[in-house]
């Protein structure tokens, strides 16, 4: 694998999002605000960046950081047909994809890493470091890194949606909530944007992050940092299973409905309304899941 592919990968990702005018011109990149939103270290964001700047979309500006230009139509099309064109597995996907296939072993050391996938001894402590923070890697004891499988099955699909499931509408009715909302308007228009053409036009990984940002914002109103922080691994753990699963446009667009019709009582004040949509949105999806589940657990029990 290309070592510049993670970097490669993120800028695609930001010039889409330029392209589209999800960023807008004269908007200021930090660096660590997408390493987070990215999870991964600052290095290969800045990379990125330095791709951006290359391209002509963002330029960097002294002791200031970096900044997106104003694009012609012309340059926003360009952009687009770059995001396209980068869109290749990373290496972290490309291991989660093997761990899931039993195609590696559940202990491995970081040289058999860097020469499986061609990475370069930081990028491999990237990924290993990526993985042990959303809770499937783990450092062994000695020497090496043990995979675990607490996402590699079926079961584990299911128990991260009823982990969901009892957090998410008790989230809503924490004593601390605080309704945020200038969030609930950003929101409430991404989602318009999605019925309007995003459910075609824009790419899964977009359209999957487009549906945990909702959740884990209406989380973020609960006040509790610990519920949070619950639901923003589970999301971890659950992109890992299915960063690699075709889109269902249909069900994007149900689901984007679904969270149009959470956020209406919400604004009117109305939390407990809120709490039941929530249950019932989350518990469809677990439904919804249920075939798919038992299709995977055939695949990994019996390939």
């Amino acid at each position: 694998m290309d070592s510049n592919a993670l970097p490669a990968r993120i800028a695609g990702e930001l010039a889409e999002l330029i392209a589209l005018g999800e960023i807008d011109a004269e908007t200021h990149l930090n660096t660590q605000d997408f390493a987070v939103r990215f999870s991964v270290s600052r290095t290969p964001v800045r990379e990125a960046l330095n791709i951006l700047c290359v391209q002509g979309l963002v330029e960097q500006r002294p002791n200031r950081g970096y900044f997106v230009r104003p694009l012609s139509p012309r340059a926003k099309s360009q952009a687009a047909k770059g995001a396209t064109s980068s869109s290749a597995p990373s290496a972290y996907h490309q291991l989660a994809e093997d761990w899931l296939r039993d195609e590696i072993p559940s202990e491995v050391g970081e040289n058999y890493l860097r020469q499986r996938y061609r990475l370069t001894k930081a990028q491999v402590t990237a990924i290993l470091t990526r993985g042990a923070a959303e809770g499937w890697i783990e450092r062994k004891a000695g020497y090496g890194w043990r995979l675990l499988p607490v996402a590699k099955t079926a079961e584990a699909q299911e128990q991260l949606y009823r982990m969901r499931l009892l957090l998410e509408p008790a989230g809503l009715l924490e004593p601390t909530f605080a309704f945020d909302r200038p969030v609930a308007e950003r929101l409430r228009d991404t989602l318009q944007a999605v019925l309007d053409h995003g459910s075609q036009a824009w790419p899964a990984d977009k359209l999957h992050a487009v549906g945990v940002e909702f959740h884990e914002e209406l989380m973020r109103m609960s006040g509790n940092p610990f519920m949070l922080q619950a639901l923003v691994r589970v999301n971890r753990l659950r992109r890992l299973l299915e960063y690699r699963s075709m889109v269902e446009r249909a069900r994007v667009v149900e689901e984007t409905h679904e969270h149009l019709e959470i956020l209406d009582p919400l604004f009117r004040g109305d939390i407990t309304e809120t709490s039941f949509l929530m249950r019932r949105h989350v518990g469809k999806a677990l439904q919804r899941k249920r075939p798919a589940q038992h299709l995977l657990s055939q695949r990994i029990y019996h390939q």
